[in-house]
């Protein structure tokens, strides 16, 4: 009997033109993030504005001269300024009064009087603060805790690597698998469909499988509106952008718990299938045989290298994006302002890296293999692709052996 034999060609030329239209237009895209990421503006020099744009009443000149002044009085000596006794006392400063406000009271009662004293509750507030982790000559109170030298480092890290290198990553990856698409092609059943199938995923394994997906996506597409909103949203309109990112704001934690719950479940169902073997080196080397049609893919078991490699970013990524979108939504309980800054940093570069790695998983299980997707869907996959791409787990369950991996 005579095997059929159907490769890539006029069945998959349409994948090819997607895939050719795709990759021109993320060309596009990558070639001005690069651009951006190496002109001249500085994304980690802060910007100070007075005043609305385009304001020619002269009250932006007005507020700076004014904090210019406050400024200079700050740094002024301490005798005219206070708190010596024979300086200029400022508005506001506490003396020997027992009193917050030198203004009359209304009522002069002891109820109203109570409520200006200043009891013990009141002075623990107005206490100087505890530590000084940085100098600051500006107006206004705690500046030496935000204005110091880390903070350039993390305005650094997130403007210039979570923001523009971080695109670069997503934009680069997807250009690249587009390009795979329009060159290589759709990876093809070779022996063409069986039309018999064996089960890969149970009902459970699935759905956990569809809840974590969704709400992996769900935070990017959030996660993506906070960090890119500006650049992405703000020129269909500051309406557009102000609900985009209201939305966005209480949608990202609101799918972060379902996430967690799912990495939890994948860690328990997977790892032991997902732990390395002596066959991953072999695949690897092989590239898993998708850039052949010669029929000889490297043998794997229920997980290949590949997918061995995605579970593992899943599991790692997932948790430690979970630790500090954590420690992120419930700020200074174990970390100080500059570990928060690191986690903030953390969750930010690692987010867009997951993001550029599961579109490579969505690319395989979607547009870039033939018969991958219902390995999800409906559970079920055809034998023949599994004959082609997990040849010895169907043998374990053709054989009715549990297979590790």
């Amino acid at each position: 009997m005579k095997t059929e034999v159907r490769v890539r060609g006029k069945d998959f030329t349409g994948y090819r033109i997607v895939g050719a239209i795709a990759a021109l237009l993320l060309a596009l895209v990558f070639a001005w993030q690069l651009f951006e990421l190496f002109d001249d503006d500085n994304l980690t020099v802060p910007e100070v504005r007075w005043g609305a744009a385009g304001d020619d009443s002269g009250v932006a000149g007005v507020l700076a001269d004014d904090l210019i002044t406050a400024r200079s009085r700050l740094q002024d000596e301490r005798y005219r300024t206070g708190p010596a006794p024979d300086g200029e006392v400022p508005a506001n400063a506490l003396g020997n009064e027992i009193f917050l406000t030198d203004e009359p009271l209304p009522r002069d009662t002891t109820l109203t009087r109570s409520w200006a004293m200043l009891d013990e509750d009141t002075g623990q507030m107005l206490q100087e603060r505890q530590r000084v982790v940085g100098r600051s000559s500006l107006p206004y109170a705690n500046a030496e805790l935000f204005e110091r030298p880390f903070a350039r480092d993390w305005r650094l890290g997130l403007a210039d690597f979570a923001t523009h290198l971080g695109a670069i990553a997503i934009i680069g990856f997807s250009l690249l698998l587009a390009l795979i698409l329009a060159i290589r092609g759709r990876v093809p059943i070779l022996e063409g469909r069986a039309h018999r199938t064996v089960k890969r995923f149970n009902l459970f394994e699935r759905a956990t499988h569809w809840m974590t997906s969704f709400s992996f996506i769900m935070l990017a597409i959030t996660g993506v509106s906070i960090a890119y909103g500006d650049t992405l949203i703000r020129p269909f309109g500051d309406e557009l952008l102000g609900a985009t990112g209201w939305i966005s704001t209480w949608g990202h934690p609101i799918f972060a718990p379902p996430f967690a719950l799912g990495i939890v479940f994948m860690a328990v169902m997977w790892t032991m299938r997902n732990l390395p073997s002596r066959l991953d080196l072999h695949w690897l080397s092989k590239g898993g045989g998708f850039f052949s049609d010669d029929g000889h893919n490297p043998p794997a078991r229920k997980f290949n290298a590949g997918q061995k490699l995605i579970f593992w970013s899943a599991i790692l990524g997932g948790i430690t994006m979970v630790l500090s979108g954590l420690t992120l939504m419930f700020p200074y309980y174990w970390l100080d302002l500059e570990g928060m800054s690191w986690a903030m940093l953390i969750h930010a570069i690692l987010g867009v890296l997951l993001i550029a790695i599961f579109i490579g998983h969505i690319y395989i299980g979607t547009v870039g293999m033939q018969g991958a997707f219902w390995a999800m869907w409906g559970g079920n996959v055809d034998r023949n692709w599994a004959k082609e791409h997990h040849e010895l787990w169907l043998a374990e369950i053709e054989d009715g052996k549990q297979g590790k991996a």
